[in-house]
């Protein structure tokens, strides 16, 4: 495979949802597929990062009695358990990874994310979280394939039961 081709990295958004983790299935059997990088270079890596959007911290925290840095906290606690989740599925293949918890705006942290991490690609479930949260985190992965200037592959869904 030629470099001009190759993938060093992948950045794998995750929120929770059933689709976000088919989504990281998908990257870790990409990152097998695509080996080293050269016949002695590393391995692909993956980089599962959940985003705490900013606008929701604010939003559980005028609603409820909580104070900002408490609801901040536990989204922050439940993104590491998202992260924990699809690392299992890095672990158990040997793919190397890393996790990252951040806030912002989701897509412009996605984005960034890419541009800082110099990664090649964007692998992201087509729909997230059930609810209000589906249609925004649908929302997220069309703005990331409309403003960011990596390859984004889009997983459409878990295989039917």
């Amino acid at each position: 495979m030629s470099d001009v081709y190759r993938i060093n990295r992948i950045l794998v958004p995750v929120d929770g949802s059933e689709f976000s983790r088919h989504a990281a299935e998908h990257a870790v059997q990409l990152a097998q597929a695509l080996g080293p990088a050269a016949p002695a270079g590393p391995p692909t890596e993956l980089i599962f990062l959940h985003v705490v959007d900013s606008q929701i911290v604010e939003q559980l925290a005028q609603q409820r009695r909580d104070g900002e840095p408490e609801v901040r906290d536990r989204l922050f606690e439940q993104g590491r358990v998202y992260l924990r989740d699809v690392a299992q599925l890095a672990v158990a293949h040997d793919v190397p990874h890393t996790e990252d918890v951040q806030e912002g705006d989701p897509c412009a942290v996605i984005c960034d994310t890419a541009v800082a991490r110099d990664v090649g690609l964007i692998v992201m479930g087509k729909i997230g979280r059930r609810g209000a949260r589906r249609i925004l985190v649908g929302s997220i992965t069309r703005r990331v394939i409309e403003c960011c200037d990596r390859a984004v592959l889009v997983v459409s869904g878990p295989p039917a039961a």
